[in-house]
C-alpha cells in the first residue's frame, strides 16, 4: 500500500495558524503606516524647484490643501496662478542641500533686536556675508536660567536663488516665501536686510579723515596763494604789501617743506591705521598732531594707564611716554591723557 501524502486536518491547522498571524501583522503595520499624522503646514502654493542648471527652473507647480499635495503642472507651462490656487500664497521649495542649517546659541540679551545680531555676526556664524544670504530662523527658544537664545538658522546663497526669482517673476510665480523642514524663510523680510551698513564702516571711515588730513594743508596752502595773488592785483602799487606779501609766499613754501618733511618722518595713513588698531575700545582722541616724527595723542579712555604698553608694541611707534599726569574726568568716568610718540624705523 502507497501514502497518499495527504495531512489530516490536525496537522494542517498549526499552519493556518502562522499564515493567519503573518497576515494579521501585515495589516496593523499597513494601518501604522497609513495613520500618520497630517501635514500641518498652512495652505500654499508651492514651486518645486528640481535643478537649475538651465535658465529656466526646471520643476512643477505643487497645491497643499488641508495637508494634502497635489500635483497642477510643470513650471514651464506656467502663465501665472492655476484657477484653483488663485487665492493661496505662493512658497518655493528648493532642489535638496540648497538650504543649510545650523543650531545657534546666543546670549538671551540678543531676543532684544535678534535681527541685527544675526546680520553683525554672520561672517562668525557662516562663511559668508549677510549680504550674500537669504536666511530666517526657527524653534526660537530662550533659556532663563542660563541666559542663553537657541535657535536654528536656515541660510540660502542669494546669488542662487535670484536667477530663480527672476525667472518665476516673469511668469507671475513671485513666491513670499522658501519652504525648508523647519518652518519658512520669508523672501521679503530676508531683501530688505540686504541693504544694511556695511561692517566696516569705521574703517571707511577712519581712511577718509586720514586722506582729508594729508590733503587739506595744500588745499589751503593753495586758496592763499590765491588769496595773494588777488591781494597783488589788486594792490600792485603799494611795495610795502607787495613785500608782505612775498613774505607770505615764502612762508607758505616753507611750509609745504615742513609738511613734506613730516611725511618723511611718518606716513600719516599708515600712522592713522596703526592708531586704530592699537587703540582699544572706551579710548578716543580730542586731538592728534605729527610733526617731523613727533606724535602728540590728547583725548580721554576708560584705562589710560595701559596705553603705553599697547602703542609700545606697535613697530613704527616708539617711547610712548605720558607729557602730563593723567587726571580724571569731571564725571569720575575717564582718563584725561596727553602722550608723546616717536614715529619712524
Amino acid at each position: 500500500m502507497y501514502a497518499t501524502g495527504l495531512r489530516g486536518p490536525s496537522s494542517i491547522l498549526p499552519i493556518l495558524t502562522d499564515v493567519f498571524h503573518w497576515w494579521a501583522a501585515q495589516m496593523r503595520a499597513l494601518v501604522r503606516s497609513g495613520a500618520a499624522a497630517p501635514d500641518r503646514r498652512p495652505d500654499a502654493l508651492i514651486v518645486v524647484v528640481a535643478h537649475l542648471a538651465s535658465p529656466q527652473p526646471d520643476g512643477v507647480l505643487l497645491m497643499r490643501k488641508g495637508g494634502v499635495e497635489s500635483r497642477l503642472q510643470p513650471i514651464a507651462e506656467a502663465g501665472g496662478r492655476p484657477p484653483a490656487a488663485a487665492r493661496l500664497p505662493v512658497l518655493l521649495r528648493l532642489p535638496p542641500g540648497m538650504v543649510l542649517t545650523r543650531d545657534v546659541v546666543l546670549p538671551l540679551a540678543a531676543a532684544r533686536d535678534l535681527e541685527t545680531v544675526l546680520a553683525f555676526e554672520m561672517n562668525r556664524l557662516t562663511p559668508f556675508a549677510a549680504e550674500e544670504l537669504i536666511w530666517g530662523v526657527s524653534g526660537v527658544t530662550p533659556n532663563r536660567g542660563l541666559e542663553k537664545l537657541s535657535l536654528r538658522l536656515s541660510i540660502v546663497l542669494r546669488s542662487q536663488v535670484d536667477p530663480v526669482l527672476a525667472a518665476l517673476g516673469r511668469r507671475s510665480l513671485m513666491p513670499q516665501g522658501i519652504e525648508t523642514e523647519g518652518g519658512t524663510i520669508p523672501l521679503a523680510a530676508a531683501g530688505g536686510r540686504r541693504q544694511r551698513l556695511p561692517r566696516n564702516l569705521w574703517g571707511w571711515t577712519c581712511g577718509l579723515l586720514a586722506i582729508a588730513c594729508v590733503i587739506l594743508p595744500f588745499l589751503r596752502q593753495q586758496a592763499a596763494l590765491d588769496a595773494a595773488d588777488r591781494v597783488i592785483a589788486a594792490h600792485a602799487s603799494s611795495a610795502r604789501l607787495g613785500e608782505a606779501l612775498r613774505r607770505q609766499i615764502a612762508i607758505s613754501n616753507a611750509s609745504r617743506g615742513a609738511i613734506a618733511q613730516a611725511r618723511r618722518s611718518g606716513d600719516a595713513l599708515l600712522v592713522l591705521a596703526e592708531l586704530t588698531d592699537a587703540l582699544p575700545d572706551g579710548t578716543w582722541l580730542n586731538d592728534l598732531s605729527l610733526r617731523a616724527g613727533d606724535l602728540t595723542l590728547d583725548g580721554q579712555s576708560d584705562n589710560a594707564a595701559k596705553l603705553i604698553s599697547l602703542l609700545a608694541a606697535v613697530p613704527d611707534l616708539h617711547g610712548p611716554s605720558f607729557t602730563a599726569a593723567v587726571t580724571r574726568s569731571s564725571d569720575n568716568r575717564t582718563d584725561q591723557f596727553s602722550l608723546h610718540v616717536m614715529v619712524g624705523e
